[in-house]
């Protein structure tokens, strides 16, 4: 049945299943941190700015036009590859963990197959992230940089340093996800708010005291039609 829900009831589960995760890891995020968005807010290159990472998967799921996909993360013992060619007909996808490499290939006229192409793409580490990115919105963490051109897209250019908020915020997030967690990076974000690149390095305190870190590059690459 998992294989047929549409992606924003899965999106929906993957969210609490990852509220879960937080729990038993002494997580602090707040439930309103972990809120899934429609994409309909716009870019703000002053303060108050907002980015959305969980309509990425509206994207991936009613795509309206190609694109290239890619999702890469590592951490000191593990990394995980999704490479993938989104199309409104198909999805291709080759994917590469510690387990080796593998391949699905997804059809629209064939529900089944695409909702689980859209499953394979799907990440509990990811929707955790975007709820820790969620909760800087409108912060002094992120920082406009100006405008760029990249991957197809006009795009604004944010920088995203909690080491460089205001006390005040600093104290927020720390609160939410423990003493010396931290996230650092770029995103690059088109007008409806939607990110469409990001480099992150982070680090999250865990029930244990020890602090995980882990690198993150996520990207959405227009192609022509």
């Amino acid at each position: 049945m998992a294989l047929k829900m549409q992606w924003h009831k899965n999106s929906r589960i993957v969210v609490v299943l990852a509220l879960f995760i937080c729990a038993t890891t002494a997580c602090k995020t707040r439930s309103s941190a972990i809120a899934v968005h429609d994409g309909s807010a716009a870019a703000d290159a002053g303060t108050g700015a907002h980015i959305d990472l969980l309509c990425l998967g509206d994207r991936i799921n009613s795509p309206t036009g190609p694109f290239h996909y890619s999702y890469k993360y590592s951490d000191d013992s593990n990394s995980i590859v999704h490479e993938a060619e989104i199309s409104p007909q198909k999805i291709d996808i080759t994917s590469t963990d510690r387990t080796g490499t593998h391949s699905y290939h997804g059809v629209r006229t064939d529900e089944v197959s695409w909702n689980a192409a859209v499953l394979d793409l799907s990440s509990l580490r990811f929707t955790s992230m975007t709820a820790r990115i969620d909760s800087l919105n409108g912060t002094s963490s992120i920082t406009s940089q100006g405008s760029e051109s990249i991957n197809g897209y006009n795009t604004t250019k944010y920088s995203i340093d909690t080491a460089k908020a205001t006390s005040g915020d600093q104290k927020q997030f720390e609160t939410l996800f423990g003493r010396g967690s931290f996230e650092k990076g770029t995103v690059w974000v088109p007008a409806d708010g939607c990110a469409v690149k990001l480099n992150l390095d982070e680090a999250i305190l865990q029930a244990n005291g020890t602090l995980t870190k882990g690198h993150y590059d996520i990207a959405m690459i227009k192609k022509s039609n």
